[in-house]
This record gives structure tokens, sequence and C-alpha cells, in this order.
């Protein structure tokens, strides 16, 4: 009976492990290539696995995506959570998902390109998802923030809508434009961490400057 738990769990740990491995592969080649336009065999050799496991985790290419998305965006809504959940100031929270917002299109540039992939042409069942389950949550809670930190005295008014889309656009400008970025300005072509660190400080300053009273 032990024996028969035990190959259970192996199973349970393998199949957890290998469907991990392909969705951290789709993750890096869309990092180093800057597009997510990568087939499936270059995913499953990155994984190195065959590339039948694409269908069997995940039904298609399109299911690995949408998988993908769930994985990255997923995580960002639970430190979200707590973030809500935390004693600070109106001020510190905002401060917090801002420089949060700017970490996660640093590790993720393809961010905003996979969400505009994955609901062109889709069903309303996978629209609705993306977008009550992952992108309201997140809009939600900056709102909740902003509403907060107005009855607080700490920010003005101003309009939860449109300060997301500042919010957004400003995070995603730098990351996801690697050819203005060496090609205008010079350098590497994409953001290293000495320069994203900068561009962090840089944006956040300049979004809580438009933000407090």
């Amino acid at each position: 009976m032990k024996r028969g738990r035990s190959n259970m769990a192996e199973k349970q740990t393998a199949k957890g492990t290998i469907r991990d491995t392909l969705l951290e592969a789709a993750s890096s080649l869309m990092r180093e290539l800057d597009t997510i336009e990568v087939g499936i065999l270059d995913i499953a050799a990155r994984a190195e696995v065959n590339h039948g496991m694409i269908r069997y985790y995940f039904g298609s290419k399109e299911g690995m995506l949408l998988a993908l998305l769930d994985r990255d965006v997923g995580v960002r809504i639970r430190q979200l959570g707590a973030l809500l959940r935390m004693d600070a100031t109106p001020t510190e929270k905002m401060r917090i998902h801002l420089e949060g917002i700017l970490e996660t299109y640093y590790r993720i540039p393809y961010l905003n390109r996979l969400i505009q992939a994955m609901v062109r042409d889709a069903s309303p069942e996978r629209v609705h998802h993306i977008a009550e389950e992952l992108l309201k949550p997140i809009a939600q809670a900056q709102h909740s923030i902003i509403q907060e930190g107005i009855a607080a005295g700490e920010f003005r008014k101003v309009d939860p809508k449109l300060f997301y889309f500042n919010t957004i656009g400003s995070a995603d400008g730098l990351y996801s434009n690697r050819f203005t970025l060496s090609a205008v300005f010079g350098g590497i072509p994409g953001a290293d961490d000495a320069l994203h660190e900068r561009y962090k400080a840089h944006t956040v300053e300049t979004l809580m400057a438009g933000l407090l009273a």
C-alpha cells in the first residue's frame, strides 16, 4: 500500500515538473527572443521533452500560453492580496504596488503582448477568464488603494482608470521596446539590472508626484 502511494506521488511530482518546465521554457524563449511567436518544437527542445507533451499537458499551444498567463499573473494577484492586508499607509502601499508592477514587467516583458494575443479572436469564455480573473483584480486593488488614500487626505482626486493606464503604460514602455532602447539611445538591446533600478525609481517617483496631495 505504501509503495503504491509512493509511486503515485512520484508520478504526480514528475507531471508537475514537466508541466512547469514547459511553461518556464516558453517564458525564457519569449524573454530572450523578445517575441511571443515561439514554436512548440523550440519550446519542447528547451524543456528537453517531446513536443507531444505540450498537447498532453495543455491540449494545445494556446492552452499552454493561457496556462503561462495564469502562472505569471496569478502570483502577482496573490501578492496584491497580501499588500492590501498590510498595516501601512496608502502612500506606502501604492509605492510597493508600483514597484511590484515595474518588477513584473522587467521579469515578464512579454506580458502585455501575450494578453493581447490571447484575447484576439478568442472565445467569450477565455476573454471573460482573462478579464475577470487576471486583469480586474489588479485594477480593483489599485482603485482600492487610491480611494483609501483620497479618504486619508494623502492623495488628490484622480481618475483610477486613467491612473491604471498610466501605470501599465509606464511599466511596459521600457521593457517592451528593446529596439528603441538600443537603436536610439545605444547600449545593450534591453534593460539590465542597473537600468531597471534607475527606471523603477524614476517611474515610481513620477507617478507618485501626480498622485500625492
